[in-house]
């Protein structure tokens, strides 16, 4: 099915008073004790193993248990033979990262229709950069007229961070703040917890400050470490994952997207990250 890039923003601008209406902390709190958030994998954790078999890749990472998978690059693949690969797996596709230029006016419309045949909903940003302050807000525009129209389409745009959108700052303010303080209730943060913790910051503060955006959270241990969620270097600090937890079930989130950095070539690392989500209760 085709859109018109027109039919999205039309669209997408009858459904905005009610899209970005404030949900009270109450309603979230009792939304997440009817769901269950489902757990997937960002397969940049096994790119290598993706390169040389993605077939047999998505084939064992549903056989460890997890629901879904998140792609950065599609391996040669149309949106048709990936969402064929999904099916013959009994996967999802969680989400996309997918570059800045992509979701310009010029190439959304495109980016849109690509996904609607893979069956994403979620289109992530997985980094960029600005020399100031405006160059955020700025982006932060561009975020803002782009979920609109993915909204009237049935997905969300957002932001994946690393450790430079907390740790530079403008004015005594970090890149995370001006960004999200300037973006419309529409723009999601997929928060790295991982990389928040290894730049000095407190995830769970940073989710209450901007509450109802956390669609998918990038579950990873601190970073670098052993690539397994829970285990951390002798006399590191890790992530605080049962508070971590709790402020996503009190937020919109609808997935736990694990991330390993450790070792592109095994799958033993995203094993260990869901047997840690399993002896928690998350997955």
């Amino acid at each position: 099915m085709r859109y018109s890039r027109r039919e999205f923003l039309q669209a997408g601008a009858t459904g905005l008073a009610w899209a970005v209406a404030p949900r009270s902390a109450q309603a979230a709190a009792r939304v997440a004790k009817q769901r269950k958030i489902q757990v997937g994998v960002q397969l940049y954790s096994v790119r290598e193993l993706c390169k040389k078999d993605l077939p047999g890749t998505l084939k064992a990472i549903k056989e460890m248990g997890y629901a879904g998978v998140e792609f950065a690059g599609y391996y040669g693949k149309n949106a048709a033979e990936i969402k064929q690969l999904l099916d013959d797996n009994g996967l999802v596709m969680c989400g996309t990262h997918t570059g800045v230029d992509t979701i310009r006016p010029q190439n959304l419309a495109k980016t849109i229709e690509f996904n609607l045949v893979t069956g994403n909903r979620y289109l992530m940003v997985p980094g960029m950069n600005a020399k100031d302050a405006q160059g955020w807000i700025d982006f932060a525009k561009l975020f803002s007229d782009a979920a609109v129209t993915a909204k009237a389409a049935g997905m969300y745009v957002g932001y994946h961070n690393h450790q430079h959108e907390f740790k530079d700052k403008f004015d005594g303010k970090c890149k995370w703040e001006i960004f999200y303080t300037h973006a419309s209730p529409l723009v999601c943060q997929q928060m790295d917890v991982g990389h928040v913790v290894s730049a000095g910051e407190d995830p769970v503060a940073w989710l209450k400050r901007f509450p109802n955006r956390s669609r998918t959270l990038h579950a990873k241990e601190i970073y670098p470490g052993p690539g397994i969620l829970g285990q951390v270097p002798e006399g590191k600090q890790g992530v605080k994952w049962d508070e971590v937890f709790a402020a996503a079930e009190a937020d919109v989130t609808e997935w736990y997207i694990v991330e390993s950095e450790a070792d592109p070539n095994t799958l033993e690392k995203i094993r260990g990250c869901i047997d840690f989500l399993k002896s928690k209760g998350r997955a």
